[in-house]
């Protein structure tokens, strides 16, 4: 049943041009009968003696020539339109944007609150959800909540944080928790010195056999980051000042796991990209729900390149910056 309805105005329009009175007059009753009775186009076709395609046509006929207002309620603060054209100019599975002016709530915490929603919908039991390491993500615990537990995993996505200012950023186990669920963890260092080392971690047995199932996780939150001395890899010293300007200077707009990219989404190789151990930019393109939560005019390029990759196919952000992406996507048309 059609659950769309709409009022009957009685209207001194004349029968307009281009179309038949009768032709007219079966889009009148078509359209009364699917918007308002709730019927399908097969049982309209059926109670008026028309196939299902002429129906089809006459509905057409409807909407072309005004027998049918349509009007859709949107609440306030809501943002579909820019909902709508990211979804489409991106390819996205969904879009959610959020309103930035929020009284003088951190953007991190506001775009958090609106994943933790969505992911609170989503989860479901058996469900593997991985979650990578960013400023934005470490506010998800602060806004998860479920009115039920849900048997499912929590899995890191790249090593652990074995330092102190980091342990910040680590929400895993805190988000197995509120969910009622179990923690898988990745026991190793997530940035390691040695770039022979890493390479090595990610081949040693266990550790390759946990990248695996986070490469199997049904969904993965990671946020972006962009190329300058804000980036938490370099705020920490996995990044050099030298490594910006060399990244920069080929191109390099930003990073999402540690692993670079161009403003079109092109792999940028880094000096530290075999110092990393974890799942890596192919990876996320596989994942069912790879879910970008981002938001700011300082991540523009980094959140360009990260959807224009394919690296991310659902994405959070904030009215103002989704506004600023779409308007880039028309600037390079």
């Amino acid at each position: 049943m059609n659950a769309l309805r709409s009022d009957v105005h009685q209207s001194t329009a004349a029968v307009p041009s281009g179309i038949s009175e009768a032709d007219y007059r079966l889009s009148v009753r078509a359209a009364m009968l699917y918007y308002q009775a709730g019927l399908t186009q097969s049982e309209i076709g059926e109670q008026l003696g028309y196939s299902r395609i002429k129906i089809n046509r006459v509905l057409g006929l409807a909407r072309k020539h005004g027998v049918l207002e349509i009007q859709v309620k949107v609440p306030a603060g809501w943002h579909v339109r820019l909902e709508t054209d990211l979804i489409r100019q991106y390819g996205l599975r969904d879009a959610v944007v959020v309103s930035a002016d929020q009284s003088g709530r951190a953007l991190e915490s506001i775009l958090a609150e609106g994943a933790a929603e969505f992911l609170a919908r989503q989860l479901q039991p058996g469900m593997r959800v991985g979650l990578g390491i960013g400023r934005t993500i470490a506010h998800l615990p602060e806004r998860f909540r479920l009115d039920r537990t849900i048997d499912c995993t929590f899995i890191e996505v790249i090593g652990a944080v074995y330092n102190r200012d980091w342990a910040r950023f680590d929400v895993t186990s805190q988000m197995a928790e509120l969910a009622g669920g179990t923690r898988e963890a990745l026991r190793v260092p997530g940035f390691v010195t040695d770039p022979d080392l890493g390479v090595r971690l990610a081949q040693e047995p266990a550790v390759a056999e946990t990248l695996d199932r986070a490469r199997q996780a049904d969904m993965v939150l990671q946020s972006v980051g962009p190329v300058d001395t804000s980036a938490i890899l370099f705020q920490y010293g996995v990044l050099k000042a030298d490594d910006l300007v060399d990244l920069a200077a080929r191109g390099a707009v930003g990073d999402a796991l540690g692993y670079y990219f161009d403003r079109d989404g092109a792999r940028i190789k880094s000096r530290t990209d075999s110092n990393l151990v974890g799942i890596d930019l192919d990876d996320l393109r596989a994942i069912p729900w790879s879910v970008l939560v981002a938001g700011g005019m300082a991540k523009v390029d980094a959140m360009l390149g990260g959807l224009r990759g394919g690296y991310f196919n659902t994405l959070f952000t904030d009215d103002v910056t989704a506004e600023a992406l779409l308007a880039d996507l028309a600037g390079d048309q």
